[in-house]
C-alpha cells in the first residue's frame, strides 16, 4: 500500500485526488506526515529515492515457503501474472519466487488504466507485455521496467470484437427492450461507482437536455441506458417511465460474459447511432464496432476524466476519438452535427483502434503475438548472480527490526479501529449504493466515522443534498 501512496504524490498526479484517497485510506497518519510535510522526502526525488528503498526493502523480504514449495511441485516452465498491479497486491511475491527458482516470468498487462491508474509493479519480471506504444512509455517512465524488457503486442483480449456481427435484427432487438424500432438510438453507458459516483443525476439532466433541445430528431430519439452491473442500485429510485422512448436494460446489470449477456453487449452497440458515457473501458469496444462516443466534460466529473492520466488517450488532441464538450448544449450540437455526417468520426475511429488496439494492423490479430512470446519467454536463459543469495542473507538482519516496527504500528489501537470503521464504510456504502470514498470524506469531515450507521447514513443525505 504505502509504494502505491507514493506514486500518486509524484507530478502527474497533483488532481488525481480519487486516486490517491483510494489508497490513502490504508496509509497509517504517523507515515504520511513526512513525505507530505517534509520538504526533502515530499519533493520529487525524495518520492522516487524513497519508492525505490521501498522496492529493495520488498525485494529482499524472505520468499514464503509455503508458495516455494508449491512451484517446486508444479515445476512451471514460466510464470505469468495478472492484474499484479492492484492497489496492495500481493502478486509480486509469484515473480521472487520463480526469481529464485530460475523461472522465466512476464507480466501481462489487463488494461488500458493499469499502469497509470492503479498500483505500482511489485517483484521483477523478466518481460512485461502489454497492450500499446502509450503503456510502453507509462512502463519505462512509472514504473522503472528497461524498454528492452516491454513487448507490445496490441489488446489481445478484443480479437473477437472485430468479428462479432449482431445476433438480431434491429426491429427485432427493439421490441425486445422496450423501444420504438422507427426511431434511431442513443446509447448511454454507465461508469463504476468510482467514477461517476452520482451519474442517475447527470443521466436525467442529459435525457432533459436532448428532450428539450428544439432538434426534433433528438427530442423523438431511443434512449438506451445500460447500468454499470455494480453500480445498478442506484437506478432502483429512479421512474424512467416519465420520458418517452428510454429505457434501462438489461434492468439488473449484467457482464457481458455469457453468450446470450455478449450478444445483449454487442446488439445494444450495434443498432445504436451513438454512445455516450463518462469514462468506461466500453468505450472501447464501442470504438472498433465503429460507433462515435462522446461525454461532457462538467466539473463535477472531472476526477473521473480530466485527472486520471488513461482518460486522455482517448481525445482527439492525442489521436484519439472521443468528442468532448463542455456542457450539455454544446454536447447536443455535436451528437446532431455527428450523426448528420458520420464519415470523419469513422477516420478517427480506426485511426485510434490501429494506435490502440492493434498496433501491428487493424487486420493482424492479437492473441496470436502474445502466444508467441511466451512460448519464447519459456527459452529466456535465468540465473542469479552468487553475490544476490549473499546480499539477500545479510538484508535479512537488517530487515527484522524494521518488521518489528512495523508490526507495533498495525497493533496499535488507533490504526485497528481506523480499519475496522473503513470496512463499517464499506458495507454502508454498499447497501446505499454511492461511493465509499465519498461517504467517508463527509462521515470523516464531521467527525462521525465511529458512530453508527444511521447517523452516517442520514449525514451523508443531508451534505449530498445541500449541493
Amino acid at each position: 500500500w504505502v509504494m502505491d501512496y507514493l506514486r500518486y504524490l509524484l507530478p502527474g498526479y497533483e488532481n488525481a485526488h480519487r486516486l490517491k484517497q483510494r489508497v490513502e485510506i490504508h496509509i497509517h497518519p504517523a507515515f504520511k506526515w513526512p513525505v507530505t510535510r517534509l520538504p526533502i522526502i515530499r519533493s520529487r526525488f525524495g518520492i522516487k529515492v524513497l519508492i525505490k528503498i521501498l522496492k529493495t526493502i520488498d525485494e529482499f523480504i524472505p520468499i514464503s515457503i509455503k508458495q516455494e514449495k508449491y512451484f517446486q511441485k508444479i515445476k512451471p516452465d514460466m510464470v505469468l501474472v495478472t492484474p499484479l498491479v492492484t492497489q496492495g497486491s500481493s502478486q509480486g511475491e509469484y515473480f521472487k519466487v520463480a526469481r529464485q527458482l530460475s523461472i522465466p516470468t512476464a507480466y501481462c498487462v489487463a488494461s488500458w488504466d493499469n499502469l497509470s491508474s492503479k498500483g505500482l509493479i511489485r517483484g521483477k519480471p523478466h518481460k512485461v507485455i502489454l497492450w500499446k506504444n502509450a503503456q510502453k512509455r507509462e512502463a519505462v517512465e512509472f514504473h522503472g521496467i528497461h524498454p528492452s524488457n516491454i513487448i507490445v503486442t496490441g489488446a489481445q483480449n478484443f480479437d473477437n470484437w472485430f468479428d462479432v456481427q449482431p445476433s438480431a435484427s434491429r426491429e427485432i432487438f427493439c421490441r425486445k427492450i422496450g423501444l420504438d424500432p422507427s426511431k434511431k438510438i442513443l446509447l448511454y453507458l454507465c461508469s463504476s461507482n468510482f467514477m461517476a459516483p452520482n451519474e442517475t443525476r447527470f443521466v436525467l439532466n442529459w435525457i432533459d437536455a436532448l428532450r428539450n433541445s428544439g432538434i426534433q430528431k433528438l427530442e423523438n430519439i431511443g434512449i438506451l441506458i445500460r447500468p454499470y452491473p455494480e453500480h445498478v442500485k442506484q437506478w432502483r429510485t429512479v421512474d424512467l417511465s416519465v420520458y418517452n422512448n428510454v429505457v434501462l436494460w438489461p434492468p439488473a446489470g449484467e457482464y457481458p460474459l455469457t453468450e446470450e449477456a455478449r450478444s445483449s453487449f454487442t446488439d445494444s452497440i450495434f443498432h445504436s447511432e451513438a454512445v455516450v458515457g463518462i469514462n468506461t473501458s466500453a468505450m472501447i469496444e464501442t470504438a472498433i464496432i465503429g460507433r462515435p462516443v462522446f461525454t461532457v466534460s462538467a466539473p463535477e466529473l472531472n476526477e473521473s476524466q480530466s485527472n486520471t492520466i488513461h482518460f486522455h488517450y482517448m481525445l482527439q488532441e492525442n489521436g484519439g476519438f472521443l468528442y468532448v464538450s463542455s456542457d450539455l448544449n454544446q454536447h447536443v450540437q455535436q451528437l446532431k452535427s455527428v450523426i448528420d455526417n458520420p464519415e470523419r468520426a469513422q477516420e478517427m475511429l480506426k485511426h485510434f483502434v490501429h494506435a490502440f488496439i492493434r498496433p501491428h494492423g487493424l487486420d493482424t490479430p492479437c492473441v496470436p503475438l502474445v502466444v508467441s512470446e511466451i512460448e519464447k519467454l519459456s527459452e529466456l536463459p535465468v540465473k542469479i548472480p552468487p553475490i544476490y543469495n549473499r546480499f539477500k542473507k545479510c538484508m535479512k538482519y537488517v530487515l527484522i527490526p524494521l518488521a518489528l516496527g512495523i508490526k507495533c504500528f498495525q497493533r496499535s489501537d488507533e490504526w485497528k479501529n481506523r480499519k475496522v470503521q473503513w470496512k463499517k464504510i464499506v458495507r454502508l456504502a454498499e447497501d446505499m449504493g454511492v461511493d465509499p470514498l465519498r461517504l467517508w470524506d463527509i462521515a470523516d469531515s464531521k467527525g462521525l466515522v465511529s458512530e453508527d450507521v444511521q447517523t452516517i447514513s442520514e449525514a451523508y443525505k443531508v451534505t449530498v443534498g445541500s449541493v
